[in-house]
């Protein structure tokens, strides 16, 4: 009878450290790479989007989130990093991805819509075509993180009210397709830093940079230019994919996905609410004007007509000089933006 005993207590004994291994197993931890630093609006979108899947998993899934590059990843090379699993997720701007697949880095360019009402339109379209080509190099995209309807402005050190006026200056721009967009209509335009566009203005360098106002006092830009002039265009809206690494997403327990992809929702609902970006506009417009800059109407109708159809013609030529996919992506896109 005593050794009944002994052999149901060893028994409850083994069982309970079966529960309490099953139980240490339950949790999976994944980790989250994320460039930016933790100022950034971004990163407080993936701290709350990470938070949510725990709560949503019932504590079962932790994204552990690495941020401002501390796991020393580029964005450059994220399609190489999602195919190792470490990181196991991870979210990238698709103009970043340039050189690894060209066909993504110009799915949207600066002048082709106006409004988040025309984005909007397009984003079906949009979320398809980025899907469909990070699939193709095997990288799972569970969802999408909205990138925020930003004015392209332009700030200058003289009044510069049109385009023709433009064409006198020498302009900063950011991007290649930038550059070709303003060379179709006679700008002369060149990309500079942004750790050096301070100091290209205040030396004559440049006379007009297309920057941002929310951004402007982060590198004192209304220090040396005070006259600003919008131009009717936000810089190109293109979202943020999120990445997961395809042979362990299919491994992710049915429950913890589910909660996943409720996080995930919800993610998407916030960031692609564009309506706190009116606000933050004029909430920047507001505290340049009080630090002492010129404000100006926005560019006329017919010099906005004419930036979105050199825009078109960037964009046309852009695709068809990576060729591919590039082509047929920029189509559909074309397709389902308003006509």
């Amino acid at each position: 009878m005593k050794s009944l005993h002994v052999v149901l207590r060893s028994v409850a004994a083994g069982l309970i450290l079966l529960g309490a291994q099953a139980g240490a197993q339950a949790q999976v931890e994944w980790k989250f790479n994320n460039s930016y630093a933790p100022s950034r609006p971004e990163s407080v979108q993936i701290r709350a989007f990470a938070a949510d899947v725990e709560k949503r998993t019932g504590g079962k899934m932790k994204i552990s989130v690495s941020e401002g590059g501390a796991l020393g990843l580029k964005d450059a090379d994220a399609l190489r990093f999602m195919q190792v699993g470490t990181p196991e997720l991870g979210f990238i701007w698709p103009p970043f991805l340039g050189r690894d697949s060209p066909a993504l880095a110009n799915l949207y360019v600066y002048g082709l819509v106006s409004t988040a009402e025309e984005h909007l339109k397009a984003l079906p379209a949009l979320k398809s075509v980025m899907k469909e080509a990070l699939n193709k190099v095997n990288v799972e995209v569970p969802g999408y993180l909205g990138f925020s309807i930003v004015d392209a402005t332009l700030f200058c050190r003289e009044p510069v009210r049109t385009l023709d006026e433009l064409k006198r200056k020498k302009l900063r721009v950011g991007s290649r397709e930038q550059v070709e967009t303003f060379k179709r209509l006679g700008v002369a335009a060149q990309i500079v830093p942004q750790n050096e566009l301070y100091a290209a203005l205040q030396t004559g360098v440049v006379d007009c940079a297309l920057y941002a106002p929310r951004f402007a006092n982060s590198i004192s830009l209304q220090e040396v230019a005070k006259h600003v002039t919008p131009t009717g265009f936000p810089f190109p809206p293109v979202p943020y994919a999120l990445m997961a690494h395809r042979g362990k997403w299919a491994a992710l327990p049915s429950d913890l996905k589910k909660g996943f992809l409720e996080a995930v929702t919800e993610l998407e609902r916030v960031s692609f609410n564009f309506d706190g970006d009116v606000a933050t506009e004029k909430a920047a417009r507001e505290k340049l004007v009080g630090q002492g800059v010129t404000w100006h109407p926005a560019l006329p109708a017919a010099d906005r007509a004419a930036l979105r159809t050199s825009a078109l013609a960037t964009w046309d030529t852009l695709a068809k000089e990576t060729g591919g996919d590039a082509v047929a992506y920029r189509q559909r896109i074309l397709d389902a933006l308003p006509k």
